[in-house]
């Protein structure tokens, strides 16, 4: 057993709140990937896995909702499932964050995608009280 790689993936964050933004930016970028993948497999090799992962991308999508509630949690797999159109355009994304007007969002990365979900609780949050 070699251990000199040991410790080399350990994450020490500064705070909760930190921790949360990197673990969500990287499994919606880790479930991002896998759909390329998928839609690559399926759209240029003629290879369809689409019945084969429908169970586990169900099980992921439950745990998104289970998680982050029907909101937000619709918004996440808009993201991972949606943002392009059929001709790889970026779409964008119209938005009514409680107490604000509509607003036209582009979600370029996992971290635009973040900010947007952080905006929309604060302001829940602030609505609730």
């Amino acid at each position: 057993m070699n251990l000199n790689n040991f410790g080399n993936r350990l994450k020490i964050n500064r705070n909760k709140q930190s921790q949360e933004k990197d673990v969500f930016v990287e499994f919606v970028n880790m479930l991002d990937e896998c759909w390329a993948k998928t839609n690559f497999l399926h759209d240029h090799l003629k290879i369809d896995f689409y019945n084969y992962e429908e169970s586990y991308y169900s099980i992921i999508e439950d745990l998104i909702y289970l998680k982050y509630g029907d909101e937000v949690g619709a918004l996440i797999l808009w993201y991972v499932y949606d943002r392009f159109d059929s001709e790889g355009n970026l779409q964008k994304l119209e938005v009514t964050i409680p107490g604000k007007d509509k607003k036209i969002y582009t979600l370029k990365t996992a971290l635009d995608l973040w900010n947007l979900i952080d905006k929309i609780n604060k302001a829940n949050q602030n609505n609730n009280l």
